[in-house]
Protein backbone atom coordinates (compact mmCIF):
# COMPACT_ATOMS: atom_id res chain seq x y z
CA UNK A 1 0.00 0.00 0.00
CA UNK A 2 1.38 3.75 -0.92
CA UNK A 3 0.71 6.29 1.77
CA UNK A 4 1.72 9.92 1.20
CA UNK A 5 4.90 10.98 3.92
CA UNK A 6 5.31 14.61 4.54
CA UNK A 7 9.45 14.85 6.19
CA UNK A 8 10.14 17.23 8.72
CA UNK A 9 12.13 19.35 5.98
CA UNK A 10 9.32 19.28 3.70
CA UNK A 11 6.48 20.08 6.17
CA UNK A 12 5.01 23.70 6.44
CA UNK A 13 3.66 23.87 9.84
CA UNK A 14 1.46 26.72 9.07
CA UNK A 15 -0.78 24.80 7.03
CA UNK A 16 -2.05 23.44 10.02
CA UNK A 17 -3.67 24.46 13.46
CA UNK A 18 -4.36 22.13 16.41
CA UNK A 19 -7.74 21.80 18.26
CA UNK A 20 -9.47 20.36 21.16
CA UNK A 21 -11.06 17.84 18.35
CA UNK A 22 -12.05 17.81 14.87
CA UNK A 23 -15.71 19.84 15.52
CA UNK A 24 -13.73 22.67 16.26
CA UNK A 25 -11.15 23.09 13.59
CA UNK A 26 -14.78 22.52 11.65
CA UNK A 27 -15.87 25.63 13.23
CA UNK A 28 -12.71 27.43 12.14
CA UNK A 29 -12.96 26.44 8.75
CA UNK A 30 -16.98 27.42 8.42
CA UNK A 31 -16.01 30.76 9.81
CA UNK A 32 -12.99 31.06 7.65
CA UNK A 33 -15.51 30.46 4.56
CA UNK A 34 -17.71 33.27 5.54
CA UNK A 35 -20.52 31.59 7.26
CA UNK A 36 -22.40 33.67 9.65
CA UNK A 37 -25.90 34.40 10.08
CA UNK A 38 -26.57 35.50 6.76
CA UNK A 39 -25.01 32.21 4.93
CA UNK A 40 -26.04 28.43 4.54
CA UNK A 41 -23.97 25.45 4.98
CA UNK A 42 -24.63 22.81 2.76
CA UNK A 43 -24.05 19.76 4.95
CA UNK A 44 -24.85 16.02 3.95
CA UNK A 45 -27.92 14.36 5.13
CA UNK A 46 -26.30 11.17 7.15
CA UNK A 47 -24.37 12.93 9.67
CA UNK A 48 -23.67 13.10 13.47
CA UNK A 49 -24.30 16.50 15.81
CA UNK A 50 -21.20 17.55 15.91
CA UNK A 51 -20.85 18.30 12.24
CA UNK A 52 -23.67 20.37 12.43
CA UNK A 53 -23.15 22.33 16.00
CA UNK A 54 -19.78 24.76 14.82
CA UNK A 55 -22.39 26.31 12.03
CA UNK A 56 -25.34 26.46 14.43
CA UNK A 57 -22.79 28.27 16.55
CA UNK A 58 -22.53 30.61 13.87
CA UNK A 59 -25.96 31.13 14.19
CA UNK A 60 -25.79 30.00 10.29
CA UNK A 61 -28.62 28.25 8.40
CA UNK A 62 -27.93 24.58 7.35
CA UNK A 63 -29.24 22.64 4.28
CA UNK A 64 -29.15 19.22 4.19
CA UNK A 65 -28.52 17.37 0.84
CA UNK A 66 -29.23 14.17 -0.16
CA UNK A 67 -26.80 11.10 -0.57
CA UNK A 68 -26.34 8.22 -2.78
CA UNK A 69 -26.28 4.55 -1.60
CA UNK A 70 -22.49 4.81 -1.15
CA UNK A 71 -22.78 8.01 0.97
CA UNK A 72 -21.49 9.70 -1.95
CA UNK A 73 -22.95 13.38 -2.87
CA UNK A 74 -25.82 13.21 -5.33
CA UNK A 75 -25.26 16.23 -7.71
CA UNK A 76 -28.63 15.71 -9.42
CA UNK A 77 -30.06 16.36 -6.09
CA UNK A 78 -28.10 19.36 -5.20
CA UNK A 79 -28.54 21.11 -8.17
CA UNK A 80 -32.63 21.15 -7.56
CA UNK A 81 -31.73 22.19 -3.34
CA UNK A 82 -29.66 25.22 -5.07
CA UNK A 83 -31.90 26.29 -6.58
CA UNK A 84 -34.58 26.59 -3.81
CA UNK A 85 -32.22 27.90 -1.22
CA UNK A 86 -32.83 31.91 -0.93
CA UNK A 87 -29.94 32.82 1.29
CA UNK A 88 -26.20 33.00 -0.45
CA UNK A 89 -24.18 29.29 0.38
CA UNK A 90 -20.90 30.08 1.21
CA UNK A 91 -19.37 26.28 1.87
CA UNK A 92 -20.64 22.86 0.97
CA UNK A 93 -18.93 19.93 3.22
CA UNK A 94 -18.42 16.88 1.97
CA UNK A 95 -17.39 13.83 4.11
CA UNK A 96 -15.10 10.66 3.90
CA UNK A 97 -17.09 8.31 5.50
CA UNK A 98 -15.70 5.23 7.42
CA UNK A 99 -12.31 6.19 6.55
CA UNK A 100 -12.77 4.85 2.54
CA UNK A 101 -11.60 8.00 0.37
CA UNK A 102 -13.82 9.37 -2.22
CA UNK A 103 -13.28 11.58 -5.00
CA UNK A 104 -14.49 14.86 -5.27
CA UNK A 105 -12.78 16.18 -8.11
CA UNK A 106 -16.63 16.53 -9.72
CA UNK A 107 -18.17 17.92 -6.38
CA UNK A 108 -14.77 20.28 -5.92
CA UNK A 109 -15.59 21.66 -9.60
CA UNK A 110 -19.22 22.16 -9.18
CA UNK A 111 -18.51 24.08 -5.93
CA UNK A 112 -16.11 26.53 -8.03
CA UNK A 113 -18.41 27.20 -10.90
CA UNK A 114 -20.94 27.97 -7.99
CA UNK A 115 -18.30 30.00 -5.83
CA UNK A 116 -19.05 27.67 -2.86
CA UNK A 117 -15.96 26.67 -0.48
CA UNK A 118 -15.77 23.13 -0.21
CA UNK A 119 -14.67 21.55 3.11
CA UNK A 120 -13.54 18.23 2.94
CA UNK A 121 -14.23 16.29 5.93
CA UNK A 122 -11.78 13.78 6.89
CA UNK A 123 -12.55 12.77 10.57
CA UNK A 124 -13.31 9.31 9.32
CA UNK A 125 -9.71 9.00 7.43
CA UNK A 126 -5.95 9.20 8.64
CA UNK A 127 -5.15 12.47 7.89
CA UNK A 128 -2.32 13.79 10.39
CA UNK A 129 0.52 15.98 9.53
CA UNK A 130 2.97 13.64 8.77
CA UNK A 131 0.53 10.81 6.67
CA UNK A 132 -2.74 11.61 4.51
CA UNK A 133 -4.44 8.68 3.04
CA UNK A 134 -4.07 8.56 -0.81
CA UNK A 135 -6.65 10.70 -2.48
CA UNK A 136 -7.95 12.25 0.87
CA UNK A 137 -6.97 16.21 1.75
CA UNK A 138 -6.90 17.26 -2.26
CA UNK A 139 -10.45 18.55 -3.15
CA UNK A 140 -11.10 21.00 -0.32
CA UNK A 141 -10.15 24.17 0.56
CA UNK A 142 -9.99 23.37 4.33
CA UNK A 143 -9.48 20.05 5.43
CA UNK A 144 -10.46 18.98 8.52
CA UNK A 145 -9.25 15.74 10.52
CA UNK A 146 -9.48 13.92 14.19
CA UNK A 147 -6.38 12.00 14.63
CA UNK A 148 -7.30 10.73 17.84
CA UNK A 149 -9.96 8.82 16.30
CA UNK A 150 -6.45 6.53 15.52
CA UNK A 151 -4.23 7.07 18.40
CA UNK A 152 -4.15 5.87 21.59
CA UNK A 153 -4.34 9.47 22.68
CA UNK A 154 -6.89 11.69 24.52
CA UNK A 155 -7.82 14.74 22.28
CA UNK A 156 -7.16 16.00 18.60
CA UNK A 157 -8.10 17.51 15.79
CA UNK A 158 -6.19 19.51 12.58
CA UNK A 159 -7.57 22.69 10.21
CA UNK A 160 -5.39 21.83 7.16
CA UNK A 161 -5.42 24.21 4.34
CA UNK A 162 -3.19 23.83 0.80
CA UNK A 163 -2.53 28.35 0.79
CA UNK A 164 -1.20 28.69 4.01
CA UNK A 165 -2.46 32.28 4.04
CA UNK A 166 -5.89 31.64 4.48
CA UNK A 167 -4.78 30.26 7.97
CA UNK A 168 -2.94 33.53 9.41
CA UNK A 169 -5.38 34.96 11.59
CA UNK A 170 -6.72 31.37 13.23
CA UNK A 171 -5.50 31.57 16.73
CA UNK A 172 -5.84 28.99 19.66
CA UNK A 173 -4.78 28.29 23.46
CA UNK A 174 -2.23 26.10 23.97
CA UNK A 175 -3.43 23.14 27.08
CA UNK A 176 -2.19 24.40 30.11
CA UNK A 177 -0.03 22.29 32.06
CA UNK A 178 -2.59 20.62 34.11
CA UNK A 179 -4.70 19.66 31.30
CA UNK A 180 -1.70 17.90 30.22
CA UNK A 181 -1.47 15.97 32.78
CA UNK A 182 -5.02 15.31 32.68
CA UNK A 183 -4.83 14.14 29.43
CA UNK A 184 -2.05 11.75 30.28
CA UNK A 185 -4.02 10.23 32.98
CA UNK A 186 -6.91 9.39 30.88
CA UNK A 187 -5.00 7.79 28.36
CA UNK A 188 -3.24 5.63 31.38
CA UNK A 189 -6.68 4.72 32.53
CA UNK A 190 -7.85 3.77 29.44
CA UNK A 191 -4.58 1.32 28.56
CA UNK A 192 -4.84 -0.67 32.17
CA UNK A 193 -8.66 -1.19 31.52
CA UNK A 194 -9.30 -4.64 30.67
CA UNK A 195 -12.43 -6.98 30.34
CA UNK A 196 -14.19 -4.57 28.08
CA UNK A 197 -16.33 -7.20 26.68
CA UNK A 198 -18.42 -8.65 29.22
CA UNK A 199 -18.58 -12.49 29.55
CA UNK A 200 -17.05 -15.52 27.25
CA UNK A 201 -18.39 -17.16 23.99
CA UNK A 202 -20.26 -19.74 25.98
CA UNK A 203 -22.63 -17.36 28.04
CA UNK A 204 -23.45 -15.47 24.94
CA UNK A 205 -26.29 -17.72 23.79
CA UNK A 206 -27.90 -18.08 27.62
CA UNK A 207 -27.54 -14.12 27.88
CA UNK A 208 -29.27 -13.46 24.52
CA UNK A 209 -31.91 -15.74 25.60
CA UNK A 210 -32.50 -13.94 28.67
CA UNK A 211 -32.62 -10.65 26.85
CA UNK A 212 -34.65 -11.26 24.14
CA UNK A 213 -37.30 -13.04 26.01
CA UNK A 214 -38.08 -9.61 27.30
CA UNK A 215 -40.21 -7.02 25.97
CA UNK A 216 -38.30 -4.68 23.69
CA UNK A 217 -37.54 -0.88 24.92
CA UNK A 218 -38.14 0.85 21.62
CA UNK A 219 -36.37 4.70 21.13
CA UNK A 220 -38.41 7.35 21.71
CA UNK A 221 -38.43 8.92 18.10
CA UNK A 222 -39.26 12.52 18.56
CA UNK A 223 -38.31 15.59 16.10
CA UNK A 224 -36.83 18.55 18.56
CA UNK A 225 -36.71 22.13 17.05
CA UNK A 226 -33.19 23.35 17.91
CA UNK A 227 -31.12 26.41 16.63
CA UNK A 228 -28.47 26.09 19.09
CA UNK A 229 -25.49 23.69 19.45
CA UNK A 230 -25.92 19.85 21.02
CA UNK A 231 -24.06 19.94 24.77
CA UNK A 232 -21.36 17.78 22.53
CA UNK A 233 -19.96 21.67 21.53
CA UNK A 234 -18.45 24.50 24.11
CA UNK A 235 -17.53 27.33 23.73
CA UNK A 236 -14.50 26.91 25.96
CA UNK A 237 -13.30 24.26 24.40
CA UNK A 238 -13.29 25.54 20.76
CA UNK A 239 -10.33 28.31 20.78
CA UNK A 240 -7.88 25.33 23.50
CA UNK A 241 -5.26 23.34 21.25
CA UNK A 242 -4.06 19.69 21.18
CA UNK A 243 -2.37 18.58 23.98
CA UNK A 244 1.11 18.31 22.98
CA UNK A 245 1.14 14.66 24.54
CA UNK A 246 -1.34 13.91 21.89
CA UNK A 247 0.38 15.80 19.01
CA UNK A 248 3.42 13.56 20.60
CA UNK A 249 1.83 10.24 20.19
CA UNK A 250 0.55 11.10 16.63
CA UNK A 251 4.12 11.99 15.58
CA UNK A 252 5.54 8.75 16.98
CA UNK A 253 2.97 6.41 17.20
CA UNK A 254 3.77 2.98 14.22
CA UNK A 255 1.45 3.82 11.64
CA UNK A 256 2.43 0.67 9.72
CA UNK A 257 0.90 -1.32 12.58
CA UNK A 258 -1.88 0.76 12.95
CA UNK A 259 -2.81 0.18 9.10
CA UNK A 260 -2.59 -3.43 9.18
CA UNK A 261 -4.25 -3.92 12.61
CA UNK A 262 -7.41 -1.90 11.58
CA UNK A 263 -7.25 -3.84 7.85
CA UNK A 264 -7.43 -6.89 9.66
CA UNK A 265 -9.87 -6.45 11.95
CA UNK A 266 -12.29 -4.92 9.03
CA UNK A 267 -11.62 -8.06 6.81
CA UNK A 268 -12.71 -10.19 10.22
CA UNK A 269 -15.74 -8.29 9.93
CA UNK A 270 -16.34 -8.68 6.66
CA UNK A 271 -15.64 -12.63 6.49
CA UNK A 272 -17.90 -12.94 9.97
CA UNK A 273 -20.93 -11.21 8.43
CA UNK A 274 -20.91 -13.07 5.07
CA UNK A 275 -22.94 -15.87 6.10
CA UNK A 276 -25.06 -14.08 8.73
CA UNK A 277 -28.75 -12.97 7.64
CA UNK A 278 -30.40 -9.75 8.16
CA UNK A 279 -27.77 -8.24 7.30
CA UNK A 280 -24.61 -6.92 4.94
CA UNK A 281 -21.60 -5.38 5.00
CA UNK A 282 -22.00 -1.51 3.29
CA UNK A 283 -18.39 -2.16 1.93
CA UNK A 284 -17.57 -5.30 1.47
CA UNK A 285 -14.40 -5.08 -0.32
CA UNK A 286 -11.78 -2.55 1.29
CA UNK A 287 -9.37 -0.26 -0.56
CA UNK A 288 -6.06 -1.03 -1.18
CA UNK A 289 -4.90 1.84 0.39
CA UNK A 290 -7.61 2.09 3.12
CA UNK A 291 -6.99 2.80 7.06
CA UNK A 292 -10.43 1.80 8.52
CA UNK A 293 -12.42 4.12 10.66
CA UNK A 294 -15.42 1.98 11.97
CA UNK A 295 -16.62 -1.14 9.99
CA UNK A 296 -20.39 -0.43 9.03
CA UNK A 297 -22.77 -2.92 8.92
CA UNK A 298 -26.65 -2.48 7.79
CA UNK A 299 -29.11 -4.60 9.51
CA UNK A 300 -32.11 -5.78 8.59
CA UNK A 301 -34.45 -5.60 11.89
CA UNK A 302 -32.74 -2.30 13.95
CA UNK A 303 -35.65 -3.36 16.55
CA UNK A 304 -35.00 -5.56 18.36
CA UNK A 305 -31.58 -6.64 17.15
CA UNK A 306 -30.41 -3.10 17.68
CA UNK A 307 -31.47 -3.25 21.38
CA UNK A 308 -30.36 -7.02 22.01
CA UNK A 309 -26.74 -6.52 20.43
CA UNK A 310 -26.23 -2.76 23.30
CA UNK A 311 -27.74 -5.60 26.35
CA UNK A 312 -25.18 -7.99 25.32
CA UNK A 313 -22.75 -5.33 25.48
CA UNK A 314 -21.80 -5.11 21.82
CA UNK A 315 -19.65 -1.70 21.40
CA UNK A 316 -22.15 -0.16 18.59
CA UNK A 317 -22.62 3.12 17.37
CA UNK A 318 -25.40 4.39 15.09
CA UNK A 319 -26.29 8.25 14.34
CA UNK A 320 -29.58 7.80 15.11
CA UNK A 321 -29.35 11.66 16.21
CA UNK A 322 -29.43 13.60 12.99
CA UNK A 323 -30.94 16.78 11.49
CA UNK A 324 -34.34 15.70 9.48
CA UNK A 325 -34.03 15.87 5.77
CA UNK A 326 -36.09 13.91 2.51
CA UNK A 327 -32.88 12.04 2.24
CA UNK A 328 -34.49 8.24 2.00
CA UNK A 329 -30.85 7.51 2.53
CA UNK A 330 -30.00 8.93 5.27
CA UNK A 331 -33.80 7.94 6.85
CA UNK A 332 -32.64 4.57 6.29
CA UNK A 333 -29.21 4.28 7.18
CA UNK A 334 -30.35 6.47 10.50
CA UNK A 335 -31.42 3.42 12.34
CA UNK A 336 -30.53 0.39 10.61
CA UNK A 337 -26.53 1.49 10.02
CA UNK A 338 -24.04 0.11 12.68
CA UNK A 339 -20.96 1.13 13.28
CA UNK A 340 -18.64 -1.38 14.91
CA UNK A 341 -15.03 -0.84 16.03
CA UNK A 342 -12.00 -2.10 14.17
CA UNK A 343 -9.19 -0.11 15.93
CA UNK A 344 -5.44 -1.53 16.38
CA UNK A 345 -5.99 -2.51 19.86
CA UNK A 346 -8.82 -4.53 19.81
CA UNK A 347 -7.34 -8.24 20.49
CA UNK A 348 -8.92 -11.60 19.05
CA UNK A 349 -10.03 -12.49 22.04
CA UNK A 350 -12.54 -9.51 21.81
CA UNK A 351 -12.50 -9.94 17.84
CA UNK A 352 -14.00 -13.62 18.85
CA UNK A 353 -16.71 -11.99 21.50
CA UNK A 354 -18.18 -9.43 18.67
CA UNK A 355 -18.18 -11.28 16.11
CA UNK A 356 -19.62 -14.50 17.79
CA UNK A 357 -22.09 -12.08 19.15
CA UNK A 358 -23.09 -10.47 16.18
CA UNK A 359 -23.78 -13.59 14.28
CA UNK A 360 -26.25 -15.36 17.98
CA UNK A 361 -27.88 -12.05 17.32
CA UNK A 362 -28.91 -11.58 13.80
CA UNK A 363 -29.48 -15.18 13.46
CA UNK A 364 -32.56 -15.02 15.98
CA UNK A 365 -35.40 -15.26 14.15
CA UNK A 366 -37.72 -11.81 14.76
CA UNK A 367 -41.28 -12.28 14.92
CA UNK A 368 -42.77 -8.74 13.21
CA UNK A 369 -39.49 -7.25 13.16
CA UNK A 370 -39.61 -4.12 11.30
Amino acid sequence: MSWRSVSARQRTPNHFCHFMRGRYALGAAYRLAGLDSEGVLLAPAYHCVTMLDPALALNAEVHLYPLQADLSPDLVALDLLLARIQKPVKALLATHYFGIVRDFCGLRQWCVDRHIVLIEDCSHVLFTENFRAPGSGIHGQFVVSSPYKFFACDDGGLLYAPDACLLENVATRSATFFEELRGIKHVLERGRSTGRLAGDLASIDLRLADISAGAVALGNHEVIERSAPSSLFSELAAARASLRCSQFVAEHSSLDDNIRCRRENYQRWVQAVATVPNCHALFPILPTDCAPYMFPLYIDHPDPHFYWLKHLGVPIWRWDEMADSACRISQDYRQHLLHLPCHQSLTGIEMDWMTAAVDKTLHRSVAGAR
